[in-house]
């Protein structure tokens, strides 16, 4: 027996898909200001491919699935906040080193995608 989030695109999984590109962006900062051209230049071809990606699975999704897409990603964005305040709490409070903006945009936000990710498959299960 399937249900409809096994069958067919789920909102679930495209708000994973759409932090990943968040990520894949929140990165690139950290690369270009670190004169990892290469580095920078292959997250952009990354990200490019994430968006064709999102779109191709946007457009697959059943409505109801697309109706549940907005309560996703409100949760994507509370889970990159959580993420970057943990993010920003340790490297400003509790490591002995500080960290630049950019390290810590792209730690929070990888975080925040991990947390998202998580909540996610442990909704999925209930």
């Amino acid at each position: 027996m399937t249900n409809d989030t096994t069958a067919s695109p789920s909102a679930a999984r495209l708000s994973v898909m759409v932090g990943l590109l968040l990520v894949t962006l929140c990165s690139w900062p950290r690369y270009q200001l670190g004169g990892y051209d290469t580095h920078s230049g292959l997250l952009v071809m990354v990200a490019v491919a994430l968006a064709v990606v999102i779109i191709a699975y946007w457009r697959r999704m059943t409505e109801k699935q697309r109706r549940l897409l907005p309560i996703r990603l409100k949760w994507l964005a509370m889970s990159f906040v959580v993420g970057g305040v943990v993010m920003a709490t340790w490297h400003y409070g509790i490591a002995s080193t500080l960290a630049g903006w950019s390290t810590v945009l792209s730690h929070g936000a990888t975080a925040g995608l991990l947390l998202h990710a998580i909540l996610t498959g442990w909704r999925a299960r209930r």
